[in-house]
């Protein structure tokens, strides 16, 4: 539990991204299921985007999108954003006893929303400006994404290009509207992360990657966190504590 082997760390880096199954128990994603119902509450009234209680509320289309630094707002997403089983990994990943957790965030994903074109995390972090600098020359950053509600075909799952971090940073066009396009990957080679409550997912900033629209009923909510390589970042976040440098404990 909150361990990678070897091969899964190659992978990791060669693929792009690894999937671990039962990394919490259906009592923790239900309590992290009730912070996120309670934040679902805070956002009514907003119509685009706002800080409250310590988090950043985004609304697109009339549709809760995601909320930025979720734990201000709800700290037991904090408390499980720090948890020893993400911490240990991502020390693991990044090989540093040191990061600084800059993404605590809730994708909503609700029924008829939630669409996010082809993307690298690197373009967030701001690859290529004074704001980011890849320290360890490997990515300087994890991105560890957990499911907390099923990922099927019908609800928009997150796509993952294979292989695609072998070519760095894309400089990709970034459109929420529509799908992103380019001849410099195959998006005929997506894989879907089909995922269970509980299950994680690990990817770098130059893994390409995006979703669908949720096509079903129901929402499909993951929990994201987002942890750097010392001294790789120094843009300010929203949200109240977050870019904190924390220390990752290795679990036994």
């Amino acid at each position: 539990m909150g361990m990678v082997s070897s091969e899964q760390i190659f992978d990791f880096y060669n693929r792009g991204y690894i999937i671990l199954r039962d990394i919490f128990s259906v009592g923790e994603i239900e309590e992290m299921r009730a912070g996120i119902d309670r934040l679902q509450q805070m956002s009514q009234g907003i119509e685009t985007e706002k800080m409250r209680n310590g988090s950043k509320f985004v609304v697109q289309n009339g549709l809760l999108e995601r909320v930025v630094w979720a734990g201000a707002a709800e700290p037991v997403l904090l408390k499980y954003g720090r948890d020893l089983r993400l911490s240990s990994l991502a020390r693991q990943i990044l090989e540093s006893d040191q990061a600084n957790h800059l993404i605590n965030q809730v994708h909503f994903k609700l029924p008829g929303g939630g669409f996010y074109p082809w993307h690298q995390d690197s373009a967030h972090r701001g690859y290529g400006t004074s704001d980011w600098l890849d320290v360890n020359g490997k990515g300087s950053y994890v991105q560890i994404v957990t499911a907390i509600d099923e990922a099927t075909m019908e609800n928009g799952p997150l796509l993952f290009i294979p292989f695609s971090c072998g070519s760095g940073h894309l400089s990709l066009p970034y459109d929420k509207n529509r799908q992103t396009f380019s001849e410099k990957f195959n998006s005929a080679d997506a894989v879907t992360a089909l995922m269970q409550p509980g299950d994680v997912a690990l990817f770098g900033p130059y893994t390409v990657h995006g979703s669908e629209t949720n096509n079903s009923d129901k929402p499909r909510r993951i929990f994201i966190n987002g942890y750097a390589f010392p001294e790789a970042n120094k843009k300010v976040y929203p949200g109240e504590g977050a870019g904190e440098l924390v220390k990752l404990v290795q679990n036994q």
